[in-house]
C-alpha cells in the first residue's frame, strides 16, 4: 500500500470510530431513561437489568457491554439525574441574576419541575435501597457528595441576601430539601395540593426574611 493510500485508510477510521461512539453514547442515554422511567414507576426491587433491557429495546448483551451489574447501571443513572439537578437550578440562579423578584416562581416550579418529577422518584428509589444496601450505598455516596457540594452552592446564591453564617445557611439548605422531600412523600401521596402550595408559601416567606 503507497504512503497516499495508507493515509486515505487512516482519514477513514475517525468517521466510522465516531459513528460507533455516537451510536454506543446513544444506547447508553436509552438505557439509562428506561431505567429512570421504570425505578419511578415499579420501584428499586422492581428493577432488573432484563426488565431495563427489554424496556429500553436492546438485547440484554447490549445493555451489559455497558453496564455489567444492576449497581453499574444504578450508578450511571444517579450521576445523570443528578448532574441534571444540578443544571436546573444553574439555570434558575442565571434567571434569578437576571430579574431578582422572580425568586418566589422558581422556588414553586422547582417543586413542580424538580421534585415532582421521575428524575427525583428514581432518585428516591436508590437512595431508600441504599439504606440497607451497603454495598450500593458505597457505590453511590461519592456522586452524592459531589452532589451536594454543587447544589449547595447553587442554592445559596439562589437564597436572597442575608447576614446569615454559612451554618445557619447550611441549616436552611438542610431544612429546604428535608421539606421537599417530605412533602413529596406523605402530602402528596394524600393528593392535598392546597397544603402543599401553603406550605411553599410559607417557606418561601421564611426564606426571604
Amino acid at each position: 500500500m503507497s504512503g497516499f493510500e495508507a493515509g486515505q485508510a487512516a482519514d477513514a477510521d475517525p468517521p466510522v470510530y465516531s459513528r460507533r461512539r455516537e451510536k454506543s453514547a446513544a444506547t447508553r442515554r436509552r438505557v439509562c431513561e428506561a431505567t429512570t422511567a421504570h425505578l419511578a414507576e415499579f420501584g428499586y426491587h422492581r428493577t432488573s437489568t432484563a426488565r431495563i433491557a427489554d424496556r429500553a429495546g436492546v438485547s440484554q448483551g447490549a445493555l451489559q457491554h455497558h453496564y455489567r451489574t444492576k449497581d453499574d447501571l444504578i450508578v450511571a443513572v444517579i450521576e445523570i439525574v443528578l448532574a441534571r439537578s444540578v443544571k436546573w437550578f444553574s439555570l434558575a440562579r442565571a434567571e434569578l441574576a437576571r430579574d431578582p423578584d422572580a425568586f418566589a416562581e422558581i422556588v414553586r416550579r422547582s417543586w413542580r419541575e424538580q421534585f415532582c418529577s421521575i428524575d427525583y422518584a428514581a432518585t428516591l428509589e436508590i437512595l431508600t435501597a441504599s439504606r440497607t444496601d451497603e454495598i450500593l450505598r458505597a457505590r453511590i455516596t461519592p456522586a452524592l457528595d459531589r452532589w451536594r457540594v454543587m447544589i449547595d452552592a447553587e442554592l445559596a446564591e439562589l437564597l436572597p441576601a442575608t447576614r446569615r453564617t454559612a451554618p445557619e445557611l447550611d441549616a436552611i439548605l438542610s431544612i429546604s430539601r428535608a421539606m421537599m422531600t417530605g412533602l413529596l412523600v406523605h402530602d402528596a401521596l394524600m393528593k392535598n395540593d392546597a397544603h402543599i402550595d401553603f406550605v411553599i408559601d410559607q417557606w418561601i416567606a421564611l426564606a426571604q426574611r
